[in-house]
């Protein structure tokens, strides 16, 4: 390892670069902080490292979880104590709801004092519990490295996730005479060879269906098995269906890719999973939004459910065939054990009837819009490249995104899925560029979503990050003002927006603004933005009662599709 700093007798912070430079780390995120101003003085020095810095600890935290998955390298972010660390809670429940490694470090001032005496005292070990892999306190400067390392390690292996390192101005200050080279890194665990009987059952479900679905989630991205699982439905011709997560695994324009399932999927998607005779889901967490009536989510199959996490596996619903592995190994097996053309001979009924299934999403059909956001989502993937990363915040424009982009790369999508964090979208695509430097980042919001960390736009300007912010303007929490709509008698309460002029608070922040109304100016908005070299904000004013289409409306099976008013 080459010596970022040459020093006999090294600081705490000096350690800890040393770590992070050991790990790969070139990038990290953070708020300043006074308990970690001894790192930020060593950090300072070195151009190794770029040090994002964000206005807001969420954000920070939300920046290290878009930089993870857009990269699938951990993300690093520097936290303060206390408000700090309560602060970056939510991007943390974030990251650990959607299986995203980030190593968060935190300092604390000192933890000799007495309880009670500091107003920044904070039980963090408390607080962080539920919502990380591991949290580890560093008491003296000679763990350091070791605890880095090992958190780095944990963060990753297995189903990722968030670590949290707490640690103190005095660990950072003391000096160590530690060789880093001699320094423990983990021993990694044995690995657990999959169990053949288990496999082979699922090659005999397969081999003998005559109408499977593959159902693939986030863990298929996440474990590197796109290009596998495109290469087992290419020979085998079985029809797949995703979660939200799991957009990018297969390119959504192939045939066999039926669309997104669940509460706001595809009528072929939804059709496919009630009728076939096995479901085999991978990497996937059967959340509400896509089971919808558990006792009516597919009730003609076996179900065969492959994930890393033994947890997950008949949580919540109940399965013939449980496989606890990782999806690439799982995949991986399937290609070399499968008889392809007896698959192919015994589904050609199903392919063909699945084939005609509608595949496409309904627009309002009684709308008068001169504007249509779902138009204004094929427009934005008209002008960008297959390795554009898409970045969403939470709501309609986020399923509008799902069901109108056409993704054809695993990692392009990056999205709050489990937790549906309002607030995420623009520090994500902060995170996204920063991780991606050669690649286009187009941050999808709405009004309500950007105003809660819309201060990050100084961020994109301070580090000229060539953001495309595209917000949907249509005046509402469209999601909740939809549901008030159908469910509640058109009682609106709470929903509607008050937004600034965005195109004017660009400006302010230093960011090329422009304004749609049409879909004409929405073309030429759009091309417009794409030329430019820095971030750029694009409001599109759409209409405010477009809703999303198709829908499963709660306690309904998904056969019990909406598909328009």
């Amino acid at each position: 390892m080459n010596r970022l700093i040459d020093l006999k007798e090294l600081t705490g912070a000096d350690l800890l670069i040393e770590s992070l430079a050991s790990q790969g780390v070139k990038n990290v995120f953070g708020c300043q902080s006074d308990g970690l101003l001894p790192f930020h003085h060593v950090i300072s020095g070195h151009s190794f490292f770029k040090y994002v810095q964000l206005k807001h600890e969420q954000a920070a935290v939300h920046a290290a979880d878009g930089y993870a998955r857009a990269t699938g390298k951990p993300g690093v972010v520097l936290l303060s104590s206390a408000a700090g660390i309560t602060n970056g809670v939510t991007g943390i429940a974030t990251a650990h709801s959607d299986s995203v490694p980030i190593v968060v470090i935190t300092g604390q001032y000192h933890f000799n004092k007495i309880s009670g005496e500091s107003p920044d005292d904070l039980n963090l070990v408390g607080v962080n519990v539920p919502i990380t892999k591991h949290i580890f306190t560093v008491l003296s400067v000679n763990e350091l490295q070791a605890v880095i390392n090992q958190a780095f390690f944990v963060a990753t292996e297995g189903r990722p996730g968030p670590v949290v390192i707490e640690l103190s101005k005095e660990v950072l200050n003391s000096r160590s005479f530690s060789n880093l080279m001699a320094m423990p890194y983990p021993e990694p665990k044995p690995v657990k060879n999959f169990n053949e009987k288990t496999f082979e059952k699922a090659v005999e479900y397969i081999e003998s269906a005559r109408k499977p679905v593959f159902f693939i989630g986030g863990g298929t991205i996440i474990s590197g098995a796109a290009q596998v699982l495109r290469e087992i439905v290419e020979k085998a011709g079985i029809p797949v269906v995703s979660s939200l997560m799991g957009l990018g695994a297969m390119r959504v324009s192939d045939p066999l890719h039926l669309g997104m399932l669940g509460m706001h999927g595809t009528f072929a998607s939804n059709k496919a999973v009630h009728r076939c005779d096995l479901l085999v889901s991978i990497g996937v967490r059967f959340s509400d939004r896509v089971t919808g009536k558990i006792s009516g989510f597919s009730p003609k199959s076996k179900k065969v459910h492959v994930d890393i996490d033994p947890a997950e596996i008949n949580k919540i619903i109940q399965v013939d065939l449980p496989i606890v592995s990782d999806a690439k190994e799982f995949l991986n097996y399937l290609n070399e054990k499968l008889d392809f053309g007896l698959v192919r001979e015994n589904i050609k009924d199903w392919v063909s009837e699945t084939s005609v299934m509608k595949r496409t999403v309904p627009l309002f059909d009684k709308s008068n819009s001169i504007l249509r956001p779902q138009n204004v989502i094929k427009m934005l993937d008209e002008f960008s490249g297959e390795d554009t990363v898409v970045v969403t915040d939470v709501g309609q424009h986020q399923i509008w995104t799902a069901n109108n982009y056409n993704f054809t790369k695993p990692r392009t999508l990056v999205t709050s899925g489990g937790l549906g964090t309002m607030g995420y979208g623009l520090p994500a695509a902060i995170g996204a560029a920063v991780g991606s430097p050669m690649k286009d980042v187009i941050c999808v919001s709405g009004d309500g979503s950007f105003q809660m960390n819309l201060q990050e736009m100084i961020t994109a300007v301070q580090y000229q990050l060539p953001i495309k912010i595209a917000i949907m303007n249509n005046g509402y929490l469209g999601m909740v003002r939809q549901w008030q709509e159908m469910f509640y008698e058109r009682r609106y309460s709470s929903v509607k927006m008050t937004s600034p002029d965005f195109v004017k608070l660009a400006a302010a922040y230093g960011i090329k603004g422009f304004k749609a109304s049409t879909e004409e100016e929405a073309r030429e908005m759009i091309a417009k933005a794409f030329l430019e070299d820095g971030p750029v904000l694009m409001e599109f004013n759409v209409v405010e009662e477009e809703n999303v289409y198709p829908i499963v409306p709660p306690n309904h099976s998904n056969d019990q599709l909406i598909l328009s008013r």
